[in-house]
C-alpha cells in the first residue's frame, strides 16, 4: 500500500526556518516548498507565551494578508506537528487555507493550524482586536517565545494560559 501524499502545509510562526520550532520540521524530514501569502485577509495575533495565532477575520475586521512558508508534510510529520500544536487539547486545527504562492502567483489550496474557534475570536478581543493583528511573525516576536518545555505544566500550559489570559478581564 502507497503512503499517502504530502499535505501542504503554511506556516506563519514558529515553524519557520530560522525560527524556535523548525527544528521539527528539520528532523522529519518535511521539504520546504516555498513562501506564501494569504489570499485573503486574516487575522494574525500574538498571544500568551508570545505565541502566534492565525484567526479567520473577524466580521468587525478587514484582516490582513499574513506571510509565511510551505511545507509539504507526510503523514507521520503532520502527526509530530498536531502534537506541537495541541490539536487533541483544543490550542489549534488544522483548517484548509488558500494561498498565494511568492513569485508565480499561483493560487493553492493548503491546510494551516488556526486557533481553535471555541476561544479564537475571544483572544482576537482580548489581544486588542484589529490593532493588535500582524501581517508577519518575526524575529522579534520570536525573541520572547516560550516553548512548551518551559511552560507550566508541559503541553496543556499553553492552553491554561489562554483560558487564563481570557478570564483576566471581561472582554468589551
Amino acid at each position: 500500500m502507497a503512503e499517502a501524499p504530502p499535505t501542504m502545509v503554511f506556516v506563519y510562526g514558529t515553524l519557520k526556518r530560522g525560527f524556535p520550532n523548525h527544528p521539527l520540521l528539520a528532523a522529519s524530514a518535511t521539504p520546504f516548498a516555498g513562501a506564501a501569502t494569504t489570499a485573503a485577509p486574516a487575522s494574525l495575533v500574538i498571544g500568551p507565551y508570545s505565541v502566534p495565532f492565525l484567526l479567520p477575520a473577524p466580521s468587525s475586521s478587514p484582516g490582513r494578508v499574513v506571510s509565511g512558508e510551505l511545507y509539504a508534510a507526510s503523514p507521520a510529520a503532520l502527526v509530530k506537528l498536531d502534537a506541537l500544536e495541541g490539536t487533541h487539547i483544543g490550542v489549534y486545527e488544522l483548517r484548509p487555507l488558500t494561498v498565494v504562492v511568492d513569485g508565480s502567483g499561483e493560487v493553492v489550496q493548503v491546510e494551516a493550524y488556526f486557533a481553535h474557534p471555541s476561544y479564537a475570536e475571544a483572544l482576537w478581543r482580548r489581544c486588542g482586536g484589529e490593532g493588535a493583528e500582524i501581517g508577519e511573525y518575526t524575529m522579534e516576536h520570536a525573541a520572547r517565545y516560550v516553548p512548551p518545555s518551559g511552560r507550566t505544566p508541559g503541553a496543556s500550559g499553553l492552553i491554561d494560559a489562554i483560558h487564563s489570559l481570557l478570564d483576566a478581564a471581561p472582554d468589551s
